[in-house]
C-alpha cells in the first residue's frame, strides 16, 4: 500500500504510461480467463424471449393449425408455434359479449311458485318462470274481459246483483217523497233548498252592498289606524275619542263630529227654577 507521502505526489507523463500498461495487462489476462460473447444470441435476454441456443437441435416452426379449446394436454409435437399464430374461435362456448339467441336452455322444474332471486342459475330461474306461467288461465292473456269470459257462477252472481239494484225501492221514512221517485226531470226551489225567484227582490245583490261599511275593530288613537292595506268601507273605532273612522280609499274619514255639552251654571239653574234670591 502506498504511503501518505506518495498519495500527495502528482502523476506525470511517464507515470500515465505505466498506469496504461498495467490496465492493458490486466484486461488481456481477464479475456484469457472468460469467454466474451461474440453474438447477440449469446447475450442474456431480460425479456424472456427464446434465443438461438435455447432452440432444440432440429426444431422448426410448426405448420399445424392451433387447436381449439378442449381437454388440456401437453402434446407431443417438437415444432414450435410462430409468434403470429391465431387460435380459432371456440364455438362450443358462449362469449361474454356474444349472441345467445341460439342457445338451448334446459331448466330445473320448480316444486312451488316463487320469484326469481339474484344469484340463481339460469336453469333455476327458468324453472320458476315455467311454474308461474303454468298456473295462468286464458284471461291472463286477454286485453279486455267480457261477461262471457267469466265463470258461470260469477255471471250468475252479477245478474242477481243487477236485478236487485234495478228493483230496489227506497222505504226510509226520512227520505223525502220527491227523492224516492224513479224519474225526476225537474226539482222545485223548496226541494233543493233554494230561494224562490219571486223572493229575489227581497235580497240585495252583491254589487249593491259593495260600498257598505265593515267594522274592523278598535285602535287606541287616530295614529294607530292602518297606514296601508285597508279597503274602502273599513271602519275602526278610535278609543281615545270614541269616534268611528271609515276608509275612503285615500284617507280616514270621521263618521260624525265631536261635540261637547257644557253643564248649566248655577245662575242658569236658578233662572230655570225661578229662584230669585
Amino acid at each position: 500500500m502506498a504511503n501518505d507521502t506518495a498519495m500527495n505526489k502528482p502523476l506525470d507523463g511517464a507515470g500515465l504510461a505505466v498506469v496504461n500498461s498495467v490496465i492493458n495487462d490486466r484486461l488481456s489476462k481477464k479475456a484469457e480467463r472468460a469467454e466474451l460473447p461474440t453474438k447477440t444470441s449469446q447475450l442474456v435476454n431480460d425479456s424472456g424471449f427464446i434465443t438461438n441456443r435455447d432452440v432444440p437441435e432440429g426444431a422448426a416452426a410448426s405448420s399445424t393449425m392451433p387447436k381449439m379449446d378442449g381437454t388440456a394436454a401437453a402434446g407431443t409435437e417438437t415444432a414450435f408455434a410462430r409468434g403470429d399464430h391465431v387460435h380459432p374461435t371456440d364455438t362450443s362456448r358462449l362469449a361474454s359479449d356474444g349472441d345467445g339467441s341460439g342457445v338451448t336452455v334446459s331448466f330445473n322444474a320448480a316444486a312451488e311458485k316463487a320469484a326469481p332471486v339474484s344469484g340463481e342459475t339460469l336453469a333455476v330461474i327458468m324453472g320458476k318462470l315455467a311454474k308461474n306461467f303454468a298456473g295462468l288461465g286464458e284471461l291472463a292473456y286477454k286485453g279486455t274481459v267480457a261477461a262471457g269470459d267469466m265463470d258461470e257462477a260469477v255471471r250468475a252472481s252479477l245478474a242477481r246483483a243487477d236485478s236487485a239494484l234495478q228493483s230496489f225501492t227506497e222505504t226510509d221514512p226520512t227520505v223525502p217523497t220527491w227523492a224516492k221517485a224513479a224519474e225526476k226531470p225537474a226539482y222545485t226551489a223548496t226541494e233543493v233548498g233554494a230561494i224562490p225567484l219571486s223572493m229575489a227582490d227581497s235580497f240585495a245583490k252583491k254589487s249593491e252592498v259593495a260600498g257598505a261599511y265593515i267594522y274592523r275593530g278598535s285602535v287606541a288613537g287616530f295614529d294607530a289606524l292602518p297606514a296601508s292595506g285597508a279597503a274602502v268601507g273599513d271602519v275602526y273605532n278610535v278609543e281615545d275619542t270614541g269616534m268611528n273612522y271609515g276608509w275612503t280609499g285615500t284617507a280616514w274619514d270621521a263618521l260624525g263630529q265631536m261635540f261637547q255639552l257644557d253643564p248649566l251654571s248655577e245662575e242658569e239653574i236658578k233662572a230655570i227654577l225661578g229662584v230669585t234670591a
